[in-house]
This record gives C-alpha cells, sequence and structure tokens, in this order.
C-alpha cells in the first residue's frame, strides 16, 4: 500500500472479504516500485531446496496403486501431507529480478519432487475423458477432491492475519488450482471466503462441455483469475500452418516444391521426432489434443468477452512442457536441451514452423490482456530472442519453478516458510 501511494496509484479496499488489492500503472517504474518487496527467485528456492532435503521419498507400493485401489487408500486414507495441497513458485521479471508471483497447487504425497508416479497419473487418467471407458464413481472422486482442495486452501488462507492476506493481495500473488473443463461449474459453486486470492487452471484432461464460455465468465467474474492450462500445438495445427504459408493469395493447389516442403516437416515430426539418449521419441507432437492452437484460441476470444463485461479479469496462456521443448529448447529431462538442439539443426523448417506458430499464439494473448507463462526452469538467454521478436512481452512473461524446478512445499507451511519474506 505504502508503495502504491508513494508513485500516485490508487489502492483499492475489497471490504467484502477485507483484503486489499492494487490497481495498477501501465508503467514499468511504477509496477517495479509495488512488487520489489516480492521475494527473488534465489531465496524462494532455498527454502524449497531446504525443505525437500528432509523430505521423505514416496512409497514404491502407493505409487504402484491401480486408480481405485489409490483412492481407497491414498485419498480416502489421506495419506499425503496436507491431504496432497502442496505449492509450486512461478515468477515473473520485477526491475530486471525474478520474484515470486503466484503459487501453484500440486498433488504431492511425502515426496516434495513429484507425485506419486505412476498411482497418481493413472488416476487422473481414468477418472477423466483420457479414459476411453467412463467410470462415474472416479470423476465423482476426481472432482470432489478437486473442491476439497480449493475449500481446504481457502480456510488456510482464513486462518492468516488480514496483514497476510493484505500482502498477498498488494503483490497480486494468487494460488492456483487446477480443474477440468467439466470441472469449473463445480469450483464456481464451492462457497469460498477469499476468491480474490485464487486463480482456477483450466487443464486438458476432460472435453470441452457445452456453456464452457458462459463458466469462464463466471469464473473470471469471481476468482482472482483463470488460466488454460498446457497449451501445445497438434500435428495437425502444424500442418494446417505450413499449409496456409505454402501458397501465395492467387495459388489454386500447392506446388510440387510446396508439397515436398509440407511432406518433410511432417516427417520431422512424425517420422523423426527429438530423441532420449536412449534412442526413443522424445516429446512428439499428439495427432489431437484438446489444449491445442484452436482451443487456445477459443479461450483467447472467451477472455476477450470476459474484459468487456468484467474489467479486473486475468489470466495466463500456459505453454506446456513439450511445446517449451519445440520453442525455447527447453524441457524437464537433462539431456533436453541437447535433444532439441540437435532435432533443430537437422530440421530448420519444422522448427521454424513451430516457433512461428508460438509467436503467433503469444502475440494473440498478449494483445487480449493475457500474461504468458512457459511451464519451464529457463535461463534468460533461452528466451532473449523471445523477447527481441515480441518487446511488449517483457514483466508479461511467467516462469514456473525457476531455481526450484519441480520442488513444491506443502500449503499449511507456507505461512511459517515463506510469508516472513513478505514482511509478515
Amino acid at each position: 500500500p505504502a508503495a502504491a501511494r508513494a508513485v500516485g496509484l490508487p489502492f483499492v479496499s475489497s471490504q467484502a472479504s477485507g483484503s486489499m488489492c492494487l490497481s495498477l500503472s501501465e508503467t514499468a517504474a511504477a509496477r517495479d516500485c509495488c512488487f520489489s518487496f516480492l521475494p527473488e527467485e534465489a531465496h524462494v528456492a532455498r527454502i524449497l531446496q531446504e525443505f525437500a532435503a528432509n523430505s521423505p521419498g514416496n512409497e514404491k507400493a502407493l505409487c504402484e496403486l491401480q486408480p481405485e485401489d489409490f483412492v481407497e487408500q491414498v485419498i480416502n486414507g489421506k495419506v499425503a501431507v496436507d491431504d496432497g495441497d502442496w505449492v509450486q513458485p512461478l515468477f515473473t521479471q520485477v526491475g530486471g529480478k525474478w520474484r515470486l508471483c503466484k503459487l501453484e497447487v500440486l498433488y504431492r504425497l511425502q515426496d516434495a519432487r513429484g507425485v506419486p508416479f505412476p498411482a497418481f497419473v493413472d488416476f487422473v487418467a481414468a477418472a477423466s475423458d483420457q479414459s476411453p471407458q467412463r467410470n462415474s464413481h472416479l470423476q465423482h472422486t476426481f472432482c470432489s477432491f478437486a473442491v476439497a482442495s480449493l475449500l481446504r486452501v481457502d480456510a488456510r488462507l482464513a486462518e492468516w492475519s488480514p496483514k497476510q492476506r493484505e500482502a498477498m493481495a498488494s503483490g497480486r500473488v494468487l494460488t492456483a488450482l487446477n480443474f477440468t473443463a467439466k470441472q469449473l461449474e463445480a469450483a464456481i459453486d464451492a462457497p469460498t471466503r477469499f476468491p480474490e486470492l485464487l486463480s482456477l487452471e483450466e487443464t486438458e484432461y476432460d472435453d470441452e462441455p457445452e456453456g464452457l464460455t458462459e463458466l469462464r465468465c463466471q469464473a473470471w467474474k469471481k476468482f482472482g483469475a483463470l488460466s488454460l492450462d498446457d497449451v501445445k500445438p497438434s500435428l495437425a495445427d502444424v500442418e494446417a500452418w505450413m499449409s496456409s504459408g505454402a501458397r501465395s493469395p492467387d495459388d489454386v493447389k500447392p506446388s510440387p516444391a510446396d508439397v515436398e516442403a509440407l511432406q518433410a516437416v511432417a516427417a520431422a515430426f512424425v517420422d523423426n521426432p527429438p530423441l532420449t539418449p536412449a534412442g526413443r521419441p522424445y516429446k512428439a507432437l499428439p495427432a489431437k489434443y484438446n489444449h491445442d492452437l484452436a482451443a487456445a484460441q477459443r479461450f483467447i476470444s472467451d477472455f476477450r468477452r470476459a474484459r468487456r463485461e468484467h474489467a479486473e479479469a486475468r489470466g495466463e496462456l500456459k505453454l506446456a512442457e513439450d511445446f517449451c521443448c519445440y520453442l525455447i529448447g527447453v524441457g524437464y529431462a537433462p539431456f533436453a536441451r541437447a535433444s532439441l538442439a540437435e532435432w533443430r539443426a537437422r530440421h530448420p523448417e519444422a522448427s521454424a514452423a513451430i516457433r512461428s506458430l508460438g509467436l503467433k499464439l503469444i502475440r494473440e494473448g498478449l494483445d487480449a490482456g493475457l500474461d504468458i507463462c512457459l511451464e519451464v526452469s529457463f535461463e534468460d538467454a533461452d528466451v532473449a530472442w523471445l523477447h527481441e521478436a515480441i518487446p511488449e512481452l517483457g514483466p508479461r512473461l511467467i516462469k514456473q519453478g525457476g531455481l526450484s524446478g519441480s520442488l513444491a512445499l506443502p500449503h499449511s507451511l507456507l505461512e511459517a516458510h515463506l510469508l516472513p519474506s513478505l514482511g509478515c
């Protein structure tokens, strides 16, 4: 609040919730002044690394459970620390430094480094439209678990002091929770006390339900933000992009050279994808995908509509790890950089095509008012070309994990471990 007044920005109080929020100037100087109190990436990483050093691994037997057994023994058995509500930090640049801007709730059992694999992944697949066979019990459990997580996080926020909530609000540090498109209605209906401090991330696991545009608009009106998670192109997206760019306006059909170029690009993704050190395909693009570029463009259109009705609506396009591999050459695996560099050298046309797709999508998102999150821990040099190509990206670029990588912290420990960094 003091920082806002120092640069002449209005400070707005939300009487209904007892929390505070800032109305921000567009100028970089005002933004840097207001957000310079947020903890830096290196400081947050030290907190998570110290915690993870004493974090036990997940029990192998629990990691190998089938979906129904996972529900009964782990979810209903309440085996996970904080019932699985752990948070991973996200960062944006303020005054040339990467600072905390968001916390995303990720499922963890005991190990700060990752989910109980493959049990949790198998559960999500079986409990969503990823499964070829509908399991209404698992789908209901999945939705109920997501809503319960939202309410638990909201209840912990209620236990914080007004000063602590004010610090989070004035820094615009939201806590994000994952919901599929079909679970959004349940999230909207949930009786939360501090929705302005919460954000929803729409995941790709379910198909789009009817009335999704209206649901999204309701979410933007109620919560601090709504983002589209794990966006990446499908093979159809790349082929359509190459096809549209391969002919001039007067062309009736592609020339033989155009056809040959299209076939070479398709082969680069289908027959010659990047490889692991063992020679297996790595991050090959899917033939179709729920959060492909067409889905991202529908989300952008919905956000534009929401902004007309609710000017304070916020959101992000979150580019999936697979997309980041092709876009900036960075993935989770230690061999990702070398693998993608080798693939780009062998297939420059395919690499240029997918980068062009990425630039177009980023520009469209920014123009609508969305921020852009790359869901990998990149270095500044990795995105220098992006900033050169799109100067307006600037502070609207977000990175997930940062120096702490995949590490997460139990949500109940935020008050003791992280809030002191905010001066609380």
